[in-house]
């Protein structure tokens, strides 16, 4: 996401009230998180998640000023006299049945977890965690061989959370190299919800998506290995959850997605919804919604008056609507 835009709109936000801009005719409001959590959590690195009492305050600010709409309501249409907001989580991780759920269930809150099916049952590790785990690592011993080799590979320490799905061999090798084992960790901490816990969150009233199969950087795939990633993943969802929508998200964001893709999604009848990550903005296909990250660092409130102020700046320029 542009950052010096966005800082101006912060900067003009602060002379607003939430009331007055949240008034701002704009696209459903779907702010996005990934996990929930007290603990310290070495293999999450790459973005600041919330813990509990600051999870609930942003719930109670959301409520405050939106509707909460399901999945089904927001595909229909059925949600356009409202001020609608649906909040949905990523990576499929297991604190979103543990803790995430129990709180939108006090609070009546719907919402949609999107899981990666490499990574369910704990079969897989995603490429940022392996990243993440290492350099919790080596900030608490210090590994010059690791780090000369990591240097070497053009992946220093200082920029570990940059790597791609490209790089992951560099990851792995980098375990190696001091004793970091990957597999203990899944079967140990296993940090990913499991099929039966998928089913469970079901039951409970919430919905499920696809969020790919291994979580790459789709700019770095083919059209053709884009739409692999897609099918494949929707195609595991709907063996072990039946669900009335189906939907995807885009790991990471749209960007490098074509049209070409989009349409067959659509011509194909692959999903009824799919999602970006392009912040509150609307989007050339009516079935492809853009979310909004909540997981930024600095005061929630005031980036999230600035994420408006920038929709109605973009708006005025006509550039708020993204295209393929």
């Amino acid at each position: 996401m542009k950052t010096f835009p966005r800082f101006l709109s912060r900067q003009t936000g602060r002379f607003f009230s939430p009331e007055r801009l949240f008034k701002i005719n704009t696209p459903c409001f779907l702010p996005f998180y990934h996990v929930v959590s007290n603990e310290k959590l070495p293999h999450i690195l790459n973005y600041p998640y919330r813990n509990v009492q600051e999870f609930e305050n942003e719930l109670d600010f959301f409520l405050k000023h939106f509707e909460p709409v399901s999945l089904e309501e927001l595909v229909s249409g059925e949600c356009r006299q409202k001020k609608p907001f649906h909040l949905s989580f990523d990576d499929g991780l297991r604190e979103c049945l543990d803790v995430v759920a129990p709180l939108l269930l006090k609070k009546g809150i719907p919402a949609t977890f999107f899981i990666n099916t490499a990574f369910t049952d704990n079969k897989e590790l995603f490429h940022k965690y392996k990243a993440s785990l290492i350099l919790s690592e080596l900030r608490q011993k210090p590994d010059s061989t690791v780090e000369d080799f990591l240097k070497k590979a053009k992946l220093p320490a200082e920029k570990l959370l940059t790597a791609t799905i490209l790089q992951t061999g560099t990851l792995n090798h980098a375990a190696n190299l001091m004793d970091l084992d990957f597999k203990a960790f899944l079967e140990k901490q296993k940090p990913y919800l499991t099929s039966s816990q998928i089913k469970e969150l079901t039951r409970a009233g919430f919905t499920i998506g696809a969020h790919s199969h291994n979580h790459p950087e789709f700019y770095t795939l083919a059209e053709e290995e884009q739409m692999q990633e897609v099918k494949a993943s929707m195609a595991f969802l709907q063996k072990i959850t039946t669900q009335p929508i189906k939907t995807f998200a885009f790991p990471y964001t749209d960007w490098g997605v074509p049209a070409k893709v989009l349409k067959t999604i659509q011509e194909e009848n692959i999903c009824d919804i799919t999602f970006g990550t392009a912040g509150i903005k609307n989007d050339t296909f009516s079935f492809h919604f853009q979310r909004y990250p909540a997981e930024q660092p600095g005061n929630f409130v005031q980036n999230l008056k600035g994420e408006f102020v920038y929709y109605k700046l973009r708006k005025w320029v006509g550039k708020a609507t993204v295209k393929h």
